[in-house]
């Protein structure tokens, strides 16, 4: 039961430093590693120049250079994502941290530039919406009213098309403000639920999310393409990954995946048809490690792949972007030509009357 509570009021923790010092720190410290610095030497330099927003963070930092942390440690300090945290200490485990970070930059820094092209695409039709909304209210409460007062007073006949107009203008306000709370809580709900389940049960659930099932299988997908390619660099077997990946206590998805492959291998499954089974991966993913297979580069096959994965991954979220923001133009459209008509067509009639 206290697991229970503990994982439904879990509240995502501030980071510690922001996305785009976070992206900036993997580069600087890839460049000093690259010219001779140590670990400790290259984050004390760093942390110098990146704001941190606890002092106590930074004492801990320095706490755990001088106990001789690894990179992944001090990455998990900062609020690293986990992929990130988890590539970084797979790198460390094969002596090739300055790639893995130069990867993880390309990463996060796609990742940033996606959500700032969303932000920058949504923030002006918002924008616009919120402040007609706004006008909008302040309308209800004060023109239209005398307007329609007018109207009935003249005995102006309303058609059927303008008192839906009407209609749709004076409840729209309090539908936006409805549908805003039934979206807090239902989203709300949504991750306090979602914080209950298993990784199996939390994989499904996503999956039967039309637009976000996309979004994660690619996720995955890239994410075991880039540690797969890793290790099969490093000429690490099927079976020594599936122990890496048992001993990752911080993260329950590595867990799921080591327990799926062993029984997969077990019941005399290959990699791909144990892939294919979990089903949160596309199914190209497959094709690539038959195909290295083949060839006897895997390594080289996975790491193009999961380049190709992110681009996949910017795409569709440009096509989004693409359909979201004529959407609210739309919608705005269709309020301002509504508005007009709620308050003309009537004073047309009324002209006519007065005629």
């Amino acid at each position: 039961m206290k697991k229970l509570l503990i994982a439904i009021f879990k509240i995502p923790k501030q980071k510690i430093i922001v996305e785009k010092n976070q992206i900036e720190l993997l580069i600087r410290l890839k460049d000093l590693l690259e010219h001779g610095f140590t670990l400790s030497e290259a984050f004390r330099f760093l942390l110098k120049h990146i704001k941190v927003k606890s002092s106590k963070v930074t004492v801990l930092i320095e706490e755990e250079l001088k106990n001789g942390a690894n990179c992944h440690r001090i990455l998990r300090i900062l609020k690293y994502p986990q992929p990130v945290v988890m590539l970084i200490y797979f790198s460390e485990l094969f002596s090739d941290l300055p790639v893995s970070l130069a990867h993880a930059h390309d990463y996060l820094l796609r990742n940033y530039n996606a959500k700032k092209a969303l932000l920058k695409t949504l923030q002006y039709p918002l924008l616009l919406l919120t402040v007609f909304i706004t006008m909008l209210i302040v309308l209800n409460h004060t023109i239209i009213p005398e307007f329609q007062n007018l109207y009935n007073n003249m005995d102006v006949q309303i058609s059927t098309l303008q008192q839906f107009l009407s209609t749709c203008i004076l409840c729209f306000p309090t539908f936006i403000s409805y549908l805003i709370i039934l979206l807090f809580i239902t989203t709300i709900a949504f991750i306090l639920y979602y914080n209950t389940l298993s990784i199996q049960h939390k994989h499904k659930l996503v999956l039967a999310l039309p637009i976000i099932r996309k979004f994660f299988k690619l996720y995955k997908t890239y994410r075991i393409a880039s540690e797969f390619s890793l290790f099969y660099k490093n000429g690490v077997n099927l079976q020594k990954i599936v122990q890496i990946y048992a001993e990752q206590r911080n993260d329950k998805y590595l867990n799921f995946l080591a327990d799926r492959i062993t029984l997969g291998t077990q019941n005399g499954l290959t990699l791909s048809e144990i892939l294919t089974n979990i089903a949160c991966f596309e199914k190209e993913l497959t094709e690539f490690i038959e195909e290295g297979e083949k060839k006897g580069r895997v390594e080289i096959e996975l790491k193009l792949y999961s380049e190709i994965v992110i681009a996949q991954i910017e795409r569709y979220l440009q096509l989004l972007i693409k359909f979201i923001q004529p959407c609210i133009f739309t919608l705005l459209a269709f309020l301002i030509v509504s508005l007009y008509l709620v308050i003309m067509l009537p004073m047309f009639d009324l002209m006519q009357t007065i005629k």
